[in-house]
């Protein structure tokens, strides 16, 4: 599977699990598509530790140091698996895994690149240093009793969105 196709089918497969997934073709539109995706004045945390978190950060009004007080998190993610489109967070570099379930919104930024097409692959590229923590998500949290109600955001973000860039 090529890049092209690698990427479509993480879009489709997202899409399917429930997230809004987008393609972003070029980085210069991130600011405002954020800005449609971030209601304003919301308590955005950012950690700002890859380059393209940085880029994004004029898109947000009101900025929090905590994960915990924040309604929205805008992060680079580790990975995209695209036969499941689920995402994959990880604790480098300083990031918290929580960052990624605790608000109850959460933007994933994931470039192109860092889609693999399975998650054998994920983790036979990632053998010689795995990280310490992974969370792998799938569309918004959902759970549902034993009569089978469903409820959105239990036991994370009721909405996940994926700009792949």
């Amino acid at each position: 599977m090529n890049r092209e196709e690698t990427v479509t089918r993480f879009l489709e497969n997202a899409g399917r699990a429930a997230a809004g997934a987008r393609l972003v073709e070029d980085r210069r539109e991130l600011p405002r598509l954020l800005s449609e995706l971030v209601p304003e004045g919301a308590a955005v945390y950012c950690p700002a530790r890859s380059d393209l978190e940085r880029e994004v950060l004029c898109a947000f009004s009101r900025r929090v140091d905590d994960y915990a007080s924040a309604e929205v998190t805008v992060e680079e993610v580790l990975a995209g698996i695209a036969e499941t489109g689920s995402i994959v967070c990880a604790s480098l570099e300083g990031r918290a895994v929580q960052a990624s379930v605790l608000p109850s919104r959460h933007v994933a930024l994931l470039p192109a690149e860092k889609i693999f097409p399975t998650l054998d692959e994920f983790f036979a590229d990632h053998a010689a240093s795995p990280p310490t923590n992974l969370a792998v998500i799938t569309g918004p949290s959902r759970t549902a009793d034993i009569e089978l109600t469903l409820a959105i955001g239990v036991h994370g973000p009721e909405r996940l969105d994926v700009l792949v860039i």
